[in-house]
């Protein structure tokens, strides 16, 4: 069952999905990362887009040790960490619309994919019996890791490193000792960077994504919309590259425009609105458990 049209907007609005919210919200999330404002420091060269590793690893790593940098002021004192495109100071808008819903399942075991600085992943460790953030960064995963334990979570939720692309096979084990398999998934801006992964069949991504979720499970999804005026960030996917994205292993059930959150970087770049974006709610095939 897809539900496009149908559905002008998520049945879960919260500030950061229309326009007129979204002007005064403070959020940020993994976005805007190499069209921010130019400073006057220039970026390292980064790889050619061609290669594979670069796309996949290296150019989140590039972030975090500085040497991609046009976001930075051009002083060489800012702090890289604090100041990320996709640093984030809180839960994005939409996760925190769907669980003020009611539409996780009780009891469940959550994933998040990238999870960044933990906003997130403490908001699902909040709200489940089992929460697991990922991210190919190091720092992020220590990051996320303190924001548990600051949290008193820090018993049943964790953050690991991992690449996406090696789940749900080459992982590590979870505390909880259940397997890799997920009653709901969160995905903030990672999808559509993975598909530009070059060589990357699309079928094999369908794969990972479905590998995660059980039967009935759910996967919440943010990308970038080609329907953004503007080439500023994050990478941008019509309608139907979206609803093809997971080739019938994954249905959409919802489809609808929305408005990423703000973030300093963003705010940068001068114009009144955030970047479009679509999210889409998706489930895995098969009775829930």
């Amino acid at each position: 069952r897809v539900v496009v049209e149908a559905l002008p907007h998520v049945p879960v609005a919260l500030p950061g999905h229309h326009r007129s919210a979204s002007r005064s919200t403070p959020r940020t999330q993994r976005s805007m990362a190499e069209t921010a404002a130019p400073s006057a420091a220039p970026s390292a060269a980064p790889a050619a887009k061609d290669d594979p590793m670069w796309q996949r690893r290296d150019k989140w790593m590039a972030f975090y040790d500085g040497k991609l940098n046009s976001h930075l002021d051009g002083s060489g004192t800012a702090d890289v960490a604090e100041n990320l495109p996709w640093r984030s100071f809180a839960a994005t808008s939409q996760l925190e619309a769907f669980v003020a819903a009611g539409r996780l399942p009780p009891k469940c075991r959550c994933l998040e994919l990238g999870c960044g600085h933990g906003e997130n992943t403490v908001l699902l460790a909040q709200n489940s019996a089992f929460a697991v953030g990922v991210d190919i960064s190091p720092a992020s995963v220590e990051a996320t890791n303190e924001a548990l334990k600051v949290a008193g979570l820090a018993d049943r939720a964790q953050a690991l490193q991992a690449d996406i692309l090696d789940l749900p096979q080459v992982v590590p084990a979870l505390m909880d000792g259940k397997p890799w398999e997920f009653d709901f998934v969160f995905d903030c801006q990672c999808f559509h960077c993975l598909r530009m992964i070059p060589g990357l069949e699309p079928s094999a991504l369908a794969d990972v994504y479905s590998g995660l979720l059980k039967p009935g499970g759910r996967l919440l999804l943010l990308t970038g919309s080609s329907e953004e005026p503007t080439y500023r960030g994050p990478e941008r996917l019509s309608r139907s590259e979206v609803l093809a994205a997971f080739g019938g292993k994954l249905v959409c059930e919802e489809l609808t425009s929305t408005l990423f959150d703000w973030t300093p970087t963003c705010r940068k770049q001068g114009l009144p609105d955030p970047p479009l974006g679509w999210l889409s709610v998706w489930v895995k095939p098969g009775p829930s458990s």
